[in-house]
């Protein structure tokens, strides 16, 4: 199974030594996101130094860490989705469209804390309590 992963995950993951950050490192499914939650991460190193008490070196460096156990997927990959999944939540949540084209076209689920997703029906999604209790971790 593939989990395309919401950049608030992201974050969760790089502020705290937490489940969050443990699952994504030793999660069993296949973890994907859009190629913007890269860039987004990143706008955000100043508010990860400051809640995480790493040095900003050390961010950078755990980003780059991090993000080699989640796959970045390139907006052509999860173009031809995106109509689809606009109509689908795109009036709810607009900054949740390219996360749901990018698991209609990777035929996959969502993991996110946001309950804006739950107001879609063309993927599973899943909570971080639901991921701790429904996938296998090494």
């Amino acid at each position: 199974m593939k989990l395309v992963i919401d950049a608030n995950i992201v974050i969760s993951a790089l502020i705290a030594d937490s489940k969050t950050r443990e699952l994504i490192v030793t999660l069993e499914p296949n973890l994907l996101t859009p190629a913007f939650v890269h860039d987004e991460v990143e706008n955000y190193e100043d508010l990860i130094v400051e809640k995480s008490g790493m040095e900003p070196d050390q961010v950078t460096q755990f980003i780059e860490l991090l993000f080699q156990y989640i796959e970045v997927v390139p907006a052509d990959d999860f173009y031809p989705a995106i109509e689809r999944a606009d109509e689908a939540i795109g009036d709810t949540d607009p900054d949740d469209v390219l996360y749901l084209a990018c698991a209609i076209a990777s035929d996959g689920a969502i993991w996110s804390d946001d309950s804006d997703f739950n107001e879609q029906d063309l993927i599973n999604t899943y909570s971080t309590g639901d991921v701790i209790t429904s996938f296998d971790t090494f």
